[in-house]
């Protein structure tokens, strides 16, 4: 029984670099579609990252992975829908792109946030007054030469159970 629980212990943080990297999940990445109207030039390239959903405790430590949760993601010029986990071809777009709402709905569990763009090295998740800001400033200095993400790793979701 000890043996066994140190072999796992071992393997642990292989098995959290994987789930990081998204090698658990098997799918094909979710592709974003335009919307009418919207340029196919818009999208420069595309980086896949990892899309999760996760349950929290009230100090927001990570209890759990959700899976199963169906997301929209949604910009003014971008849309797309998920199952969570999943791995998804999140655009690199040329000039700026406007922020993408993110919704999130299982039987359970439900989930709403905003995903701000940004040039690279300024990425900002969340509804924070400081990632309002940053993305603001980045906006003021960006034309439309510029590349936009936005995002550059593992996107987690926190969902919380319904009528909380």
């Amino acid at each position: 029984m000890f043996s066994v629980r140190i072999r796992f212990l071992a393997y642990l943080p292989f098995a959290l670099v994987l789930t990081a990297c998204g090698a658990d999940i098997s799918s094909e990445p979710v592709q974003f579609a335009l919307k009418p109207g919207v340029d196919p030039a818009f999208i420069a390239t595309t980086t896949t990252k990892p899309f999760r959903t996760q349950v929290t405790d009230a100090e927001g430590s990570f209890i759990r992975q959700e899976d199963g949760v169906t997301c929209v993601l949604e910009s003014k010029e971008l849309k797309a829908t998920l199952v969570t986990p999943a791995k998804v071809a999140f655009p690199i777009t040329r000039g700026r792109a406007s922020p993408m709402q993110v919704r999130c709905l299982s039987e359970d569990y439900m989930a709403e946030g905003v995903m701000y763009p940004g040039l690279s090295g300024t990425i900002v998740i969340g509804p924070s007054l400081a990632g309002v800001a940053a993305a603001m400033v980045s906006a003021g200095v960006a034309d439309a030469r510029d590349r936009w993400a936005y995002t550059d790793e593992t996107v987690w979701i926190t969902v919380q159970e319904r009528g909380e």
